[in-house]
């Protein structure tokens, strides 16, 4: 019997990709997990705390919450005590570990965006993170793009990486019942129509451009759609309301600030257009969300993008306003471009499982061990 340790900490933080990736990993191990491996996952939350979550194993917590303690000191000393032979990480594992470590890096934006992040975070994460791939016995991503960054930024042989692909939750799907998506707005202040974006407000989302590309718009044509912007205020997201008061667009936009995963879906199903113009991604998980939902996507030629949506989205150069402005413009006035979309959206979505991504994931520990 082979013991799995994973740092689960980011459940229940709201940290969006990294919390949707790390939940839905567990709960699905949990369904397939092989009887000759036993996990353990650790959490900084009390495990009373984390009922929500179905476990692959016991769910232990450990202290303190604070990082610059709790991976160097803390997670050794446990994973010593209970005699783990691998631990899986996010991002940062311990600099010394008595066991081979599994990490996960989602993307390395930081490195090529640097602007985009809080000063004293980004120096962490560029000091840190490269220690923690260089020293893991496996590197796990989530897309073959973000491989290709990895292994050349950090000089890593590829085959020391392995590509996860994310998965769609299965709430992810278009509603049959409109009403019920137009009740669970109510609480919002939101119903159609609309363009939606979702992701954390912070610059390398691109969101101010998007702003300025819809401004321009509401010029040209005036349309009927206002612009909601889901997500959380992370590194300057304060500028976003700023910009939205200097563009005069205070009664056509929307920032509901973060959402519960009912509402995602109910947003996505109402939603004429899904935009989501960012300048780099891993990944990307809205995307495949909104497409899974059956909503017409316009995103970025950037990043994992083109890999991820693989010709059933809109792209754009996400630098060019121009271009946000008429693939927005081109969506209104195509119906038949929209059930293109969408159907190449739902076809598209149907790839992607987080089974599948558990099942690789679990391949990976066996490779460890």
């Amino acid at each position: 019997m082979s013991r799995i340790a994973i740092d689960v900490h980011q459940i229940g933080l709201r940290q969006t990709g990294n919390e949707t990736y790390i939940r839905n990993l567990v709960e699905e191990i949990a369904t397939i997990a092989p009887k000759d491996l036993e996990f353990v996952c650790y959490s900084t939350k009390a495990p009373h705390e984390l009922t929500s979550v179905r476990w692959p194993g016991p769910v232990k917590r450990i202290w303190p919450h604070t990082p610059l303690v709790r991976i160097p000191v803390s997670f050794p000393w446990e994973l010593r005590r209970i005699k783990a032979d691998i631990a899986h990480f996010q991002y940062f594992a311990p600099p010394i570990c008595p066991c081979p470590t599994v990490v996960m890096v989602h993307d390395i934006s930081y490195e090529f965006f640097p602007e985009f992040f809080n000063p004293i975070e980004r120096k962490t994460m560029q000091i840190l993170i490269p220690l923690s791939v260089r020293r893991a016995a496996l590197v796990l991503t989530v897309s073959e793009f973000s491989k290709q960054a990895i292994a050349e930024t950090y000089k890593l042989p590829p085959e020391r990486i392995l590509v996860t692909y994310n998965g769609v939750t299965p709430n992810f799907v278009p509603l049959k019942n409109s009403l019920s998506a137009f009740e669970r707005l109510e609480h919002l202040g939101i119903g159609p129509p609309f363009f939606l974006s979702v992701g954390n407000l912070q610059p390398r989302k691109n969101l101010e451009r998007l702003l300025r590309a819809y401004a321009d718009l509401r010029k040209r044509r005036s349309p009927a759609q206002r612009l909601v912007l889901v997500g959380q205020s992370a590194w300057r997201g304060h500028r976003l309301a700023d910009e939205v008061a200097r563009l005069g667009l205070t009664d056509w936009v929307t920032l509901p600030g973060y959402v519960s995963n009912d509402d995602l879906v109910a947003l996505y199903n109402l939603a004429d257009v899904f935009v989501y113009p960012s300048l780099y991604e891993g990944f990307g998980l809205p995307v495949i969300e909104a497409m899974a939902c059956g909503t017409p996507v316009i995103t970025s030629n950037a990043g994992s993008l083109p890999e991820v949506t693989a010709n059933a989205a809109l792209l754009i150069d996400p630098r060019s306003e121009t271009e946000i402005s008429t693939a927005l413009e081109q969506l209104i006035d195509d119906p038949d471009l929209r059930i293109r979309l969408r159907e190449a959206g739902l076809a598209r979505a149907s790839h992607f499982s987080w089974r599948r991504t558990a099942e690789q994931t679990i391949e990976g520990y066996r490779q460890c061990l």
